[in-house]
């Protein structure tokens, strides 16, 4: 049997990553040269003359900070040809068109090289390489997966919703965050254990330990967090409490008894009025979700107020479960699955088709999140992610430079 992780994989990673990110940078100089502010991917196609799906694949390239988005938007050789073209005719400098040819070729040949070893260039693609069949096959195996580990905890949620809000930004630039989710269709097939059910927030500047871990202070009695009214009328003490893990607070799912298979809806919303204060030099943001519960699906978002101006669109991973702990995490980076999906812009409020009957709570934990951090919803604007069949334990993050 292949070995799971090949002895090539670190250099194929780390040369992979380095010409990726170089033409994600020659690209967004060439741009930021002849496009100084374009607002979306249709406005950047449009301002070149390019195909609405080139004019995506410049623009999510330009936007993101991330190697695997990048490999997934690469255009063909036609392509860049076409985008070089654009360039060149709207008077972009001989300089950062130069770089960008460079910077496409040295990408190509990393491509090319990497198809002599290419379980080393699949896995640092992290699924953006993928075939439809490949890709048929995974979601197959993390569906199964979740269905076995419903089995074996006897505990399960059907949809697992939720949104991270930043902002508004205050003179000094300090921000605020808050987070607002809805877990729908949460059932235990067999008397167990508390079940930890959701993580409140926590905010952690790696560039700053010693200012430690911000968290809301919330008391243990009761569950501070929950939004009783748009929550089941059974989800009370009885069945829910609040426990403290570490530096942070848990809400854990007791047992129900003969209430167990019925299903439980539960929503919270949290805030932190000064989760971090913006520099003037660009720094990198990682919001991270945990998957504790067996999930069917999963809606991950984060709203930007209108104020917040992020250098980069968020680009979006699965991390495996080795690297819960920070220590770990700083230490030896995060371990990527592969991935289906990258984070789409949603202008306002709305679910994808499969979860349109959440649409209700969805909005409306979202506003009260909003007014938290005292503005209205209407004054941000979000990303989405969704990942049916997360696997179990591991986390999906968000990521962006802001």
């Amino acid at each position: 049997m292949a070995p799971s992780r090949p002895p090539t994989f670190e250099a194929t990673n780390a040369r992979i990553t380095a010409a990726a990110l170089e033409l994600h940078r020659a690209l967004r100089d060439a741009l930021e040269r002849v496009l100084p502010s374009v607002d979306g991917a249709r406005a950047c196609g449009r301002a070149l003359g390019l195909r609405r799906h080139l004019g995506w694949q410049v623009y999510a390239i330009a936007r993101t900070a991330d190697h695997a988005a990048v490999m997934r938007a690469l255009p063909k050789a036609r392509g860049w040809a076409l985008v070089l073209k654009a360039l060149h005719d709207a008077d972009c400098p001989e300089k950062p068109l130069k770089a960008l040819r460079e910077a496409i070729r040295a990408m190509d040949h990393e491509l090319a090289a990497g198809a002599t070893a290419l379980p080393a260039l699949r896995a640092a693609a992290a699924g953006a390489m993928d075939t439809a069949a490949q890709r048929a096959a995974m979601l197959k195996a993390r569906a199964n997966a979740t269905r076995a580990n419903a089995v074996l905890h006897g505990v399960s949620v059907k949809s697992y919703l939720s949104s991270f809000l930043i902002g508004p930004a205050g003179a000094d630039g300090a921000v605020g965050m808050a987070t607002a989710t809805s877990i729908h269709g949460i059932r235990r097939t067999r008397p167990g254990a508390a079940w930890p059910i959701y993580y409140t927030l926590e905010a952690h500047d790696e560039a700053n330990p010693s200012s430690g871990v911000a968290t809301m202070k919330h008391r243990t009695v009761g569950i501070p967090p929950l939004v009783r009214e748009l929550s089941s009328p059974t989800a009370d003490a009885s069945c829910l409490r609040m426990h403290r893990d570490g530096e942070t607070l848990m809400v854990e799912l007791l047992d129900r008894g003969p209430a167990n298979t019925d299903p439980l809806d539960l929503a919270f919303v949290e805030h932190l009025e000064h989760a971090t204060t913006l520099k003037e030099a660009r720094t990198k943001w990682r919001l991270l979700f945990l998957m504790t519960t067996p999930t069917e699906r999963t809606v991950t978002e984060v709203w930007f107020h209108r104020s917040v101006k992020p250098a980069t669109d968020p680009s979006a991973a699965l991390v495996s479960s080795p690297n819960l702990n920070r220590r770990v995490l700083a230490e030896h980076g995060m371990e990527r699955l592969p991935l289906e999906a990258g984070a789409v812009s949603v202008e306002r409020p709305s679910l994808p088709a499969a979860l349109r009957k959440h649409s209700a709570v969805h909005a409306e934990v979202l506003s009260r999140a909003a007014e938290r951090l005292g503005a209205p919803i209407e004054e941000f604007v979000g990303f989405q992610l969704e990942v049916p069949n997360p696997p179990w334990m591991s986390m999906v993050a968000m990521s962006f430079d802001c």
